[in-house]
């Protein structure tokens, strides 16, 4: 047949003529959205309207009399010749994968499929086409997308992982063994509470991301595999089905414990003398500062331990700081639980009894004074180091503007128990 107007419209009622010797109508192929090609030996004889855009020909002429092998990938034709083989030998062939050539050259990945068919010119093969080229590329950058998607999993640090929306965990990511010491595929199908120490900071967890739809930074804790408490920080945002329904989460989080550590530290470095372990001057004077704004009563014992110079210069400085850590671990012991003990500086602290009014104030001071002078404080090498200590006492008063005001009256106690002979408790 010839591609003429009548065969191009089935409607016109003409039966088209023959296109490269055949007879066959084939108005009704012409309707097929598919592309259809008529091949006797490896020839094409007939091509229909989808064939011809696939192909990307404006003519008939440009397909129709060429042989196969034009429009078949190299790597693609042998197995596509023996396929057509097969179809004149009386044996269908169902769809498969074949990359073809257009007439402007593009390359084409197409599904192609084939069965006998007879022809005035002999039997050949009748094979149909559908363009798979938009898919071919759709999964290939698929494919690319899930490998580098895999390589980034494979190569983070920070734990990728997604639950469902009730909290089983479906996916997380390689790097779970660097930081709970699981392998991924111990922990997918588990519910992701199973690692949380408590409960209830998960909830908390799930509360916010529900509300607010994601977390960023979020801190809390999970259990290693060896049991071990880590600190984390999750950031992860909620999922929701094509409802809007609540789906799971993904996210990602990682292991701060170095992080949460540190802060610790330089937490205790502000709060505590790194020496005694007690509270430091600047935070102990805080805690001073806010009981005397309330009207509770507030005593304060200035302390200072009495020829402190001798123990450096008699046994080293070691030695001590030796004594000045076991003079805190003493009054530690026998302080009141709501008080407050901290180190001013060298030998002198300060111990703030809270709601303790003079007389109560002046008891306290008293056993403290005898309870040091009858420790028996050791240094290095089994030797015993006599100590006592002097106490200036001052209880607030409602005038008093500022903790200084406070702390001159205790300084001025404690010079008059120094020039009293030390060892002893004024006011």
């Amino acid at each position: 047949m010839t591609d003429t107007p009548e065969a191009a419209n089935p409607g016109s009622g003409a039966d088209p003529p023959a296109q490269s010797g055949l007879d066959a109508d084939v108005r009704w192929i012409e309707r097929m959205p598919a592309g259809v090609a008529i091949l006797v030996a490896d020839v094409v004889r007939y091509v229909n309207a989808a064939a011809l855009q696939l192909l990307q020909a404006s003519d008939p002429a440009e397909i129709v009399g060429r042989r196969v092998d034009d429009f078949i990938h190299p790597l693609d034709l042998h197995r596509t010749l023996a396929r057509l083989r097969r179809a004149e030998e009386g044996g269908a062939n169902p769809p498969t994968e074949v990359r073809m050539i257009g007439c402007r050259g593009t390359a084409l990945m197409v599904a192609m499929a084939s069965t006998p068919l007879a022809t005035p010119v002999g039997v050949g093969a009748l094979a149909t086409f559908l363009d798979l080229t938009e898919r071919a590329a759709m999964e290939r950058q698929l494919r690319e997308t899930d490998e580098n998607f895999q390589r980034m999993m494979n190569t983070m640090q920070d734990v990728f992982y997604r639950t469902d929306a009730h909290g089983i965990t479906r996916y997380v990511c390689p790097a779970v063994k660097n930081v709970l010491g699981y392998e991924a595929e111990e922990i997918i199908g588990l519910p992701a509470a199973a690692f949380y120490p408590d409960l209830r900071e998960r909830d908390v967890l799930v509360a916010a991301i529900r509300e607010r739809g994601f977390v960023h930074d979020f801190p809390g804790r999970m259990r290693r595999k060896d049991g071990v408490i880590i600190d984390i920080s999750i950031s992860t945002r909620a999922l929701h089905d094509e409802l809007g329904n609540f789906a799971g989460v993904e996210g990602i989080w990682r292991d701060i414990s170095e992080r949460k550590q540190m802060e610790r530290q330089l937490e205790y470095l502000a709060t505590y003398d790194s020496l005694t372990g007690v509270l430091n001057r600047r935070t102990v004077l805080g805690h001073l500062e806010r009981l005397l704004s309330r009207s509770a009563p507030v005593s304060v014992l200035l302390m200072d331990l009495d020829h402190f110079k001798q123990v450096n210069d008699v046994h080293g400085h070691a030695a001590g700081d030796h004594v000045l850590c076991q003079f805190t671990a003493l009054i530690a012991t026998e302080k009141r639980s709501r008080d407050y003990f901290g180190r001013l500086g060298g030998e002198e602290f300060l111990l703030i009894l809270d709601n303790a009014d003079v007389d109560e104030a002046a008891q306290i001071a008293e056993r403290l004074c005898r309870r040091v002078a009858s420790a028996a404080i050791v240094v290095q090498g089994g030797q015993a180091v006599p100590l006592t200590v002097s106490i200036g006492l001052a209880q607030a008063r409602q005038q008093d503007q500022r903790t200084s005001d406070l702390l001159e009256r205790a300084d001025r106690a404690l010079y008059r128990a120094k020039n009293q002979g030390r060892n002893r408790v004024a006011q």
